[in-house]
C-alpha cells in the first residue's frame, strides 16, 4: 500500500515538474524523505548499540509498546507515529552484553555495556557550606518542587538536532565523579561543572519549555527545561534568571547568568541532563542528535 501511494505521488510530482513550477520538485523531495523514513523504521531499534554506565539509550519501535531490560519492564511512549523511550543505564551496571526484548518476546536487540571508571573529586568547603547539606527540611521542600517540574514532559520532542554546550568556560568537574566533601563520601556528581567569571551568559542547550525557574536552597538560582520525551536539562547556581516558567526557549537563547548561589565554592554553572528524575551523561547529546545515535 505504501509503495503504491508513493508511486502515485511521485507520478503527480513528475507531472508538475514538467511545467515551470518547482512545486513538483518539492513534493518529490518530501515524498522521498517520508518513504526513506518508513523504510528505516524498524520493529525495534536500540541506539547506541554500545554504551557505558551512567549513559542512556534511545529505544524506538513501530510496533512494540514495551520492552524489558535489566529484569525491568519499560513502557514505550507513543510519539510521532512510533513508540519510543530513553532508558538510563545505572552506574552500577556490570559490563557485558544484555538483551532489550519486546514484552511479547517477538524481537530482541543486543546491547553492549562497556566498562568505565569514574574518578574521585575531593572537595573542601567551609563549615557554613557543609552545614547547608544537613538542612533536610529545606532540601526536601525544594525536591518536591523539582519533582513536580519533571513530572510531565511533552510527548513530541522540541528538539531535532544535537544539544550544545550551555556556557563558555573551564570544565572543572566532569560527569560521574564520586564526591568526597570534607573527607566524607557524598553523592556522585551526576552533572558537569563549567567555571567562568560571574555574569557569563548561560544558554539553553536545545529547544524546550521552562518548567522551573526559582531560587532553591542548594542549587541557588535554578532553571529546568523540558525538551520532550522525558528529557530535561537543569542549570544551577546562576546569579540571575532571564526566563520564566511556561516560556518556550530556543537553542542558544540566553536564559540566565553565571553565578555562585546556593551550595557553591565559586562562580560556575552546574549543568545536568535527566531522563525523568535520573541524571545521565550529557556528552552523547552533545556529540549527535539522539535520532542519529549509532
Amino acid at each position: 500500500m505504501l509503495q503504491s501511494m508513493v508511486g502515485f505521488m511521485l507520478f503527480a510530482a513528475l507531472t508538475l515538474v514538467s511545467g515551470t513550477s518547482t512545486y513538483g520538485k518539492e513534493i518529490i523531495e518530501d515524498v522521498h524523505e517520508q518513504f526513506q523514513m518508513q523504510k528505516q523504521q524498524l520493529p525495534l531499534s536500540v541506539m547506541p548499540s554500545t554504551t557505558n554506565p551512567g549513559d542512556v539509550i534511545f529505544v524506538r519501535s513501530n510496533r512494540a509498546q514495551a520492552v524489558t531490560l535489566f529484569s525491568q519492564t519499560y513502557r514505550l511512549q507513543p510519539s510521532q507515529g512510533e513508540y519510543s523511550r530513553f532508558i538510563p543505564i545505572p552506574f552500577n551496571t556490570k559490563p557485558g552484553i544484555y538483551q532489550v526484548t519486546t514484552t511479547d518476546k517477538q524481537r530482541s536487540v543486543p546491547l553492549t555495556i562497556s566498562p568505565k571508571k569514574f574518578a574521585v573529586d575531593v572537595l573542601t568547603v567551609s563549615n557554613q557550606l557543609n552545614d547547608m547539606r544537613q538542612d533536610t527540611n529545606r532540601i526536601n521542600a525544594d525536591q518536591k518542587k523539582i519533582n513536580a517540574a519533571r513530572s510531565n514532559s511533552a510527548k513530541v520532542p522540541y528538539f531535532k538536532g544535537a544539544f550544545t554546550q550551555p556556557a563558555v568556560g573551564t570544565l572543572t568537574t566532569p560527569f560521574g565523579y564520586q564526591r568526597v566533601v570534607n573527607g566524607v563520601p557524598a553523592n556522585r556528581h551526576s552533572a558537569i561543572d563549567i567555571a567562568n567569571k560571574p555574569g557569563t551568559p548561560i544558554w539553553a542547550s536545545n529547544h524546550g519549555k521552562v518548567v522551573l525557574a526559582d531560587s532553591l536552597y542548594l542549587t541557588g538560582n535554578t532553571i529546568i527545561i523540558d525538551h520532550g520525551l522525558n528529557v530535561f536539562s537543569i542549570y544551577a547556581h546562576m546569579s540571575k534568571l532571564e526566563v520564566k516558567v511556561g516560556q518556550e526557549v530556543k537553542q542558544g537563547q540566553v536564559i540566565g547568568l553565571m553565578g555562585t548561589t546556593g551550595f557553591s565554592t565559586g562562580p560556575h554553572l552546574h549543568y545536568g541532563m535527566l531522563i525523568g528524575n535520573t541524571y545521565v551523561n550529557p556528552q552523547p547529546f552533545f556529540e549527535a542528535s539522539p535520532f542519529q545515535w549509532k
